[in-house]
């Protein structure tokens, strides 16, 4: 394996799936001087900041988004207005990937603080209860 490919796998392990230097180390057989070398001249500690900020933000967003949907359907429901299809199904899948997100936003809250448990998350018996009620399924 070349020097490049090292690195670029290096790196990524380092900023993707969080392992230590050590432990990158070992796995390639690279030096701890030119694993400190490299995390220090390519930012990897930076970037590793904005790829733990993007997966936040896109939480965040997925969230808010099936929060829209479920109001939008819940307010057809009320007004006894027919929901699109599409809208349903594209609410379902997105519930699908909330327990992943949750997963995730509790993994982040478990290495910040171990002790605070996350709130105002969806578990999944409250997905299968929206599934039910609100939408139908069974």
């Amino acid at each position: 394996m070349t020097k490049f490919n090292q690195l670029t796998q290096a790196e990524h392990m380092y900023i993707y799936d969080k392992k230590s230097l050590a432990e990158i180390g070992m796995q390639l057989g690279l030096s701890r001087r030119i694993l400190f070398y490299w995390k220090k001249e390519y930012n990897w500690d930076e970037k590793r900041f904005d790829a733990e900020r993007n997966k936040d933000r896109f939480s965040e967003e997925l969230l808010e988004f099936a929060r829209k949907m479920m109001n939008k359907i819940s307010t057809d429901i009320d007004k006894n207005q027919k929901t699109p299809p599409p809208e349903i199904y594209s609410l379902i899948n997105i519930l699908k990937e909330i327990p992943l997100v949750k997963q995730y936003t509790d993994s982040l809250q478990q290495e910040q603080t171990p002790k605070q448990k996350p709130t105002g998350s969806l578990s999944p018996d409250i997905i299968r209860q929206i599934e039910r009620e609100i939408l139908g399924m069974e």
